[in-house]
């Protein structure tokens, strides 16, 4: 039997690299997937085509989650159209690359914060009250491996993805007796997305020598960040809440650039 028969999981950033590959893991085990989407809405339709063709139930969603009436509204629509919100993966993310704290413009800041942090708090505090009708609910929070080095250059990306790590373990304490679990997991340099975009930064030879500092010797996949988010959806991990889970290949280096 599928682990998440029937359940509703919104993830939003669905259109991304590991934002595709944690809607398709969750669809493989029976969930009804609510892919939500800002700007890319081609991107969207991509990803909601693929999983339709692996047999995936996957409808889309529209919105800026930075706005928390668009937040609120979105977290309503789910659970109208869908009957319920069970599943909420706060995927979407956006980094500035490299610039250091004196670099950052306010709008940056901003942004960065807006997406990163803001949204997560505006659909969790529109989701829970649906959950706790239900006395059911998974939250999984996407993180960043950088909130184990906070290195030069990572002002505002490694603030917002700290902050939502001291999010994630504050709110678990307030829901944990309603059957509400919220975690987070935080992948390292994955080859996809973001990862591919800082490799492709680096020349060859500096990019090698990054890898060459990963325990593991090479970068993650968007799928080995989905299974993560799968394991704390499921009951598999039912005695595990307010927890980060590092994806990383046992990296903890202070590399960035």
């Amino acid at each position: 039997m599928r682990r998440l028969e029937n359940r509703v999981a919104l993830v939003t950033g669905g259109p991304g690299g590991i934002g595709r590959a944690i809607c398709a893991a969750l669809a493989a085990e029976g969930a009804l997937i609510a892919l939500h989407y800002h700007r890319d809405e081609a991107g969207a339709a991509r990803a909601a085509q693929t999983l339709r063709r692996q047999g995936g139930r996957v409808e889309l969603y529209r919105a800026d989650a930075a706005d928390p009436a668009q937040a609120q509204a979105l977290a309503g629509r789910v659970a109208g159209d869908l009957g319920c919100l069970q599943l909420l993966i706060n995927n979407a993310g956006i980094t500035i690359g490299g610039k250091t704290v004196l670099e950052t413009s306010i709008e940056e800041w901003r942004q960065v914060m807006a997406i990163n942090l803001d949204s997560v708090f505006y659909l969790c505090r529109a989701a829970v009250p649906l959950m706790q009708r239900q006395g059911y609910g998974r939250i999984v929070n996407i993180s960043s491996n950088v909130i184990n080095t906070l290195p030069a250059g990572s002002g505002a990306y490694g603030a917002s993805k700290s902050a939502l790590v001291a999010l994630t373990k504050v709110l678990s304490k307030e829901v944990a007796r309603d059957n509400i679990r919220v975690n987070a997991v935080a992948p390292g340099m994955i080859d996809a997305g973001m990862g591919q975009g800082a490799l492709a930064r680096r020349s060859p030879e500096l990019a090698r020598r990054f890898l060459d500092t990963i325990p593991q010797g090479r970068p993650g996949t968007a799928e080995e960040v989905a299974t993560a988010v799968v394991f704390l959806c499921t009951e598999e991990s039912s005695y595990v809440t307010g927890q980060c889970l590092n994806v990383n290949g046992g990296d903890r280096t202070e590399s960035y650039q």
